[in-house]
């Protein structure tokens, strides 16, 4: 592969907001006052907040952009799905974690509501019209993004129970549980537009089955504790579909490239 100067402008901007996320969020983990909320260690919980050890999926998906962000100057394919949109949807994520760490929960949600919607629009770019035709496109291009996917539609249910639905001293009502129940069941069941619908996307649906079970491992509430633990165990059975079908031989969208 060559190396490409075609389109420097964004992919400079890339390399800047990318350095930029990388360095908010190292900021808001091991850094900052002590009234700045961590995503890691989070002030604002609810009882469907994951443990923190959750959260370090962050660092998957950091070091894979990290490798789309060296990949951009050799393929230009990286331009062509994604240009500029990586640094909207980098900005947005950035105002979104100065929002939540310093205690602005509903301005934060609102900010990651349009996050989800960039992160989304990459997403149906590289699934819909661009194909991954190498192992380096698939790592480097596709994978980063289905995580993203995965993961910022979790914070984004995270956040909105954190608003709506914020853990109390005397520990949770009825409604909050029923309500944390629905919600869990709403993530799991996600799980199906990544298999049935986006190609048979493993990574994406393998992230949420992560998420429930950091809630099974961070709730004691029994009736959410055990529900985590009963909906993570059928996501991965879920996710085994499109390999199942593919060692079968079947010729179904569940058939093609597990990420793109």
């Amino acid at each position: 592969m060559p190396f490409s100067h075609r389109h420097w402008p964004s992919k400079v901007a890339n390399i800047i907001v990318y350095v930029t996320l990388l360095s908010g969020n190292l900021y808001s983990t091991f850094g900052g006052g002590k009234d700045q909320d961590s995503p890691y260690d989070s002030k604002h919980r609810s009882y469907i907040t994951p443990a923190a050890f959750t959260f370090y999926l962050w660092t998957l998906i950091h070091f894979l952009l990290g490798g789309m962000i060296i990949f951009q100057w050799f393929e230009d394919k990286v331009h062509d799905a994604v240009g500029w949109h990586f640094v909207f949807v980098t900005i947005l994520n950035a105002i979104w974690l100065a929002l939540w760490s310093s205690g602005h929960t509903i301005l934060a949600f609102i900010t990651l509501i349009f996050a989800t919607g960039a992160v989304s629009y990459i997403y149906y770019r590289l699934k819909e019209l661009h194909a991954s035709e190498s192992f380096c496109e698939t790592i480097f291009l596709h994978l980063p993004f289905s995580l993203y996917h995965a993961w910022i539609f979790v914070l984004l249910i995270v956040n909105g129970f954190a608003v709506v639905s914020p853990v109390r001293d005397d520990g949770p009502s009825t409604f909050q549980v029923v309500l944390a129940i629905a919600g869990l069941v709403f993530v799991g069941s996600t799980v199906i537009g990544y298999i049935e619908y986006k190609k048979g996307d493993i990574a994406g649906s393998l992230v949420l089955a992560w998420y429930l079970f950091g809630v099974f491992a961070q709730q004691e509430q029994i009736a959410i504790h055990w529900t985590a633990l009963g909906l993570g165990v059928a996501v991965v059975i879920y996710t085994m579909k499109p390999l199942v079908s593919k060692s079968l031989g079947r010729n179904t969208n569940e058939t093609a490239p597990l990420l793109g």
